[in-house]
């Protein structure tokens, strides 16, 4: 029997049905043992990582719809994701971000007296395992940065939502976040909207959940203005 290790995905083919249907189950064992993985906090009611992952792979497959977006907008939005970066383009880069976004949360669980429990430093960690998928996802050096620096950063947009909501100052706050990100900056606000459509924010705090949609849209139309 093969290692799953050596066995190739096709980035193009993944989809959530088939993700929720365990297709995927011999060729990528290490996401379907978030199962085993319980977050509890503002984000997530006792809900197993797996699901959650899952339901952003969803979320994206519902954001890459562009439906918010006018006509011009939803252009540049396509044109931008069909870009190559290498063997892959954005949009299969963004996708393979999105599967490996989580993937540390098995060795992050904390879990705190009050119930609640989360996975501090999951990003890190989790960027530092992309070159682990490398070649199961057929990706090149330069597409495994860009796929690395999506998951590394992938925390960092949701501590600038807060900021700008906090404090307002939106534009000064988006400047720091394109100097930080750089040239996934688009990929992110993306993968930030997917993960709170993969969330339990909206039944726990609509507010909070509403505020980071309307930020997440601002900001896209900005990036998609330079």
């Amino acid at each position: 029997m093969k290692d799953a290790s050596s066995v190739l995905i096709d980035i193009s083919q993944v989809t959530s049905k088939a993700l929720k249907e365990k297709k995927y189950l011999k060729s990528f064992p290490e996401y379907y043992r978030l199962v085993k993985v319980i977050e509890n906090n503002l984000w997530h009611n006792n809900q197993n990582v797996l699901d959650h992952v899952i339901g952003v792979f969803r979320g994206l497959e519902t954001v890459l719809q562009f439906k918010d977006l006018d006509l011009t907008r939803k252009k540049l939005a396509e044109d931008y994701l069909s870009q190559a970066i290498d063997q892959r383009t954005r949009k299969e880069i963004l996708f393979t971000a999105t599967l490996l976004h989580d993937i540390a949360k098995n060795e992050t669980l904390v879990k705190q007296p009050d119930g609640t429990s989360g996975c501090p430093g999951h990003e890190l960690i989790a960027a530092a395992r992309v070159k682990k998928f490398s070649a199961r996802f057929k990706l090149s050096k330069k597409d495994e940065d860009y796929v690395e620096r999506i998951v590394r950063y992938h925390g960092f947009i949701s501590e600038i939502l807060n900021l700008i909501i906090a404090n307002g100052n939106n534009k000064i706050y988006l400047k720091i976040f394109q100097e930080t990100a750089g040239d996934v900056a688009i990929e992110l606000v993306l993968l930030m909207h997917a993960d709170l459509l993969g969330s339990d924010l909206k039944k726990n705090n609509s507010k909070a959940y509403t505020d980071r949609i309307t930020t997440l849209a601002w900001m896209l139309g900005e990036l998609l203005r330079e």
